[in-house]
């Protein structure tokens, strides 16, 4: 098979993975048939059990998808050339930014994490959760013997961080509280800034002079 054609495969597969996310998402695993996916992909339910074979590996390759994504997300921000400040802030903008435009699969973990109906997921969920949280320890610990962070507890901060982005980001309350009558790009920089404070000493331009000596 040639590569054009490897591609359009890849990119067919895709694009029923991310509809079937949608309807799995609005109808939960149980609701969600593979007639409803059919019906607005426009594929028939041979070619999903082509591609899949099953509504269960269909909806195992959803979170597949996903993880990978995140997994290679942290990987480049684990080669960029940047001080500990400037990485947990940029690493955190994209994070923020992925969560918020991804509620449809965010809505899906949530309930995994919920139900514990499949244990394979489980399991490579808690492998990426694992990544992020080491990915963040790294940082942050890093941060703290730079003397860009405050002395705060690592591991605990690490945590923190994983759980507030989530709660802030897809929680129903922060609809009902008003907070997202400004634009979600700013409500997004809110939260990254938030978290920065509490971690960055009060006087940042000593460090700023130091990063540059």
């Amino acid at each position: 098979m040639t590569k054009p054609a490897n591609n359009h495969l890849h990119n067919r597969k895709k694009e029923i993975l991310l509809i079937a996310e949608e309807v799995f998402a609005q109808y939960s695993f149980a609701g969600a048939t593979i007639r409803l996916i059919t019906k607005r992909s426009g594929v028939n339910s041979a070619m999903i059990s082509y591609y899949f074979g099953s509504k269960e590996a269909l909806y195992f390759n959803i979170f597949m998808l996903r993880l990978e994504e995140i997994t290679e997300e942290i990987s480049r921000f684990e080669q960029l050339d940047l001080n500990s400040a400037e990485k947990l802030k940029t690493y955190l903008t994209a994070y923020v930014k992925r969560i918020a435009s991804n509620q449809s699969f965010h809505r899906l973990l949530c309930n995994e994490l919920v139900s514990m109906q499949h244990s394979s997921i489980i399991a490579q969920v808690s492998e990426t959760r694992n990544r992020i949280y080491n990915f963040l320890l790294k940082v942050i610990t890093g941060g703290i013997a730079e003397g860009y962070f405050k002395k705060v507890d690592e591991e605990v901060c690490a945590l923190n961080i994983l759980a507030l982005v989530r709660l802030m980001v897809t929680d129903h309350l922060t609809s009902n509280i008003q907070l997202n009558k400004r634009p979600q790009q700013d409500f997004s920089c809110r939260v990254v800034n938030h978290i920065m404070s509490m971690i960055t000493p009060e006087d940042h331009h000593q460090f700023e002079i130091k990063n540059h000596v």
